[in-house]
């Protein structure tokens, strides 16, 4: 399993370049759904080890090693699912990441806290092979959600108070420029009210 998360920590590494690339080809914004292939590949490779760990490590006539290696894929998963849902927590709420991660770690702490209390009782009831199959089933059913996220997840966010979403390409920002030319315009339109404001009116005397 260490193997695995030092494997799922090498490509995440590699990703770096090609993630820099597109980093800089869109002006330094991050896009989140960039991390998500990562967990997607991450979800399956999760759900692959459970299998594998379950119908593998129930008979004593199976060599220790073959239910070992399953680790590989369990670890990977792990890793690269906890290593870029953080990163696309970072990404998406920019500003206030902190409280979004602080909020997934309390979710993942609740549920490491609860697993202990019953998955030794269904190991031992169920069996290795069956409770290993429910968990890889549970794993299997949540892999389409960091795929929903990837195909609509800028939807989502547009929904959000706190997940910040750049302006439409067509929308108008003002530059320096723009903004001193509406300074001067408003300053002649100041001094054109003053000047008629100050003029003589028809039937005024003049002296």
């Amino acid at each position: 399993m260490i193997i695995g998360q030092l494997l799922a920590g090498i490509t995440v590494l590699l990703q770096q370049p090609w993630y820099q690339r597109k980093l800089a080809a869109n002006n330094g914004v991050p896009v989140p759904e960039w991390r998500l292939p990562s967990v997607i590949a991450g979800g399956a490779s999760f759900s692959v080890g459970l299998f594998w760990f379950g119908w593998s490590g129930y008979r004593a006539d199976v060599h220790w090693i073959v239910p070992t290696l399953s680790g590989l894929c369990s670890g990977f998963g792990l890793m690269s699912i906890f290593l870029q849902s953080i990163n696309y927590l970072v990404d998406a709420y920019l500003l206030f990441a902190a409280s979004a991660i602080a909020g997934n770690t309390f979710m993942r702490s609740l549920a490491g806290a609860g697993f202990p209390l019953f998955s030794s009782y269904m190991f031992e009831g169920m069996g290795i092979q069956w409770a290993s199959t429910l968990l890889g089933a549970v794993a299997a059913v949540l892999v389409p959600i960091p795929v929903i996220f990837y195909l609509y997840g800028h939807k989502i966010r547009a929904r959000s108070t706190f997940a910040p979403t750049p302006p439409p390409q067509n929308a108008f920002v003002p530059s320096r420029d723009s903004d001193m030319s509406d300074a001067t315009t408003a300053e002649k339109e100041l001094a054109d009210n003053a000047a008629r404001s100050s003029a003589p009116r028809t039937g005024d005397n003049v002296v």
